[in-house]
């Protein structure tokens, strides 16, 4: 873990304070990584990243809410306390173009454990590799190949997980009908078709070994059973360019093998299977922005005697307003947000298929002073059809790119 942080230092120290960047996509319609955002490959390397810092009020029943800390480094961004208190968050993403076909990329995100110990250092750091694979340009932009770790292509709400980029700083419960983690290793097939102004279509497919878990846990070093997992998306830019973009999705596996030669009332006698659906849509009209996405999940408990099928329901909507302020010099925009959301869970416990609903309604107010800095700040009214929590939270975060 040192070598890994005299890596990163040395990268900042060498870095060529300007270089000539080139466009890592090539058009509109496109398919974009989670983090497309912070790459900028060069004829060296490009080295990006973020900083947030996050303040979150004090929340009476906040740890007594099983979905309240839904995994990292996503909803770990918020404190794991009752009390008030204050949480960080950093990433940094490392790219190089070694040709005009060939590219690598490396994302590291700095993930404070709430326990307070960690591998990397005092006060719980650890480090988590979310992405570091290499890319080959088959033909055009119709086929690219990449092979590594990569952040699995299902959906948009893998973009959650990168707390500099969400508009609200909770990671929604919609995106638990989604059952496993974000991350995979394997090989990725991506391309696009369109005609320039008019109407595009990308797609997206992976083959991946697979996850056991929905939190960072299920994200395995090598393939845990015999079944690879298939994730895969389209989307098409209807007559509207990037503004308006419309995906569905699909993704199936095997999460967990299971021991039949447990006790039948023992979780893990039964083998687990995962079919998830997905459908996604984003509006850009000016300074004016809607996105919301639906995931539908079938998991399968199977054993030798028996089969359980539960259901796992999510969707949510946000919409969000930019009023320029060019009157005023220290503050560029103020962004006024609004976010409905409902996760919808049918949980196996070996007697019975249990169902329960959890709902938040998230409003704010983002202030960006410049292009690179800004806070965002909201309070998120939470609610659980069974065992109703006092878990509601005011939340404010800090974030600077670079």
């Amino acid at each position: 873990m040192t070598k890994i942080l005299y890596l990163i230092v040395g990268l900042f120290l060498i870095a060529p304070i300007n270089i000539r960047s080139q466009e890592l996509y090539e058009d509109d319609f496109q398919w974009k990584i989670p983090g497309g955002n912070y790459i900028d490959p060069t004829s060296f390397f490009s080295l990006h990243g973020y900083v947030n810092a996050v303040f979150a009020a004090e929340s009476e029943e906040w740890r007594l809410g099983s979905m309240n800390g839904i995994g990292m480094p996503g909803q770990v961004l918020i404190p794991n306390t009752n009390s008030s208190s204050f949480q960080n968050d950093e990433a940094i993403w490392i790219s190089s173009e070694i040709s005009d076909k060939t590219s690598v990329l490396m994302e590291l995100h700095l993930v404070t454990s709430p326990s307070g110990k960690g591998a990397a250092g005092p006060g719980g750091l650890t480090f988590v590799l979310t992405e570091a694979n290499a890319k080959f340009k088959l033909y055009k932009n119709f086929a690219n190949v990449a092979v590594g770790t990569f952040w699995t292509p299902f959906g948009i709400h893998n973009n959650d997980w990168l707390g500099a980029q969400n508009l609200f700083t909770m990671i929604p419960y919609a995106s638990s009908a989604f059952p496993t983690h974000f991350n995979e290793k394997g090989i990725r097939l991506d391309g696009s078709f369109g005609k320039k102004d008019k109407i595009g279509v990308n797609y997206v497919v992976s083959i991946g070994n697979g996850y056991n878990a929905y939190d960072i846990s299920g994200y395995q070093a090598v393939d845990q059973n015999t079944n690879k997992t298939l994730t895969g998306r389209v989307s098409v830019f209807p007559y509207m360019k990037e503004k308006l973009n419309i995906g569905v999705s699909f993704a199936s596996g095997e999460l967990t093998m299971g021991d039949q030669t447990l006790s039948e009332t023992l979780i893990e006698h039964y083998g687990s299977e995962f079919k998830s659906f997905g459908a996604d849509a984003l509006l850009k009209l000016e300074e004016f922005k809607i996105r919301s996405y639906m995931i539908a999940t079938t998991r399968s408990f199977n054993s030798t005697e028996t089969t359980h099928n539960t259901s796992l329901l999510g969707y949510m909507g946000e919409i969000s307003y930019t009023i320029k302020l060019s009157g005023i010099k220290s503050i560029e925009s103020i962004t006024p947000k609004f976010r409905y959301d409902v996760g919808n869970l049918e949980v196996f416990n070996i007697s019975s298929i249990g169902s329960q609903n959890f709902t938040s309604l998230s409003v704010g107010l983002n202030i960006h002073l410049n292009e690179n800095f800004y806070f965002c700040s909201d309070y998120n009214i939470l609610t659980e059809s069974e065992n109703e929590l006092n878990n509601n939270r005011f939340i404010i975060r800090a974030t600077a790119n670079f």
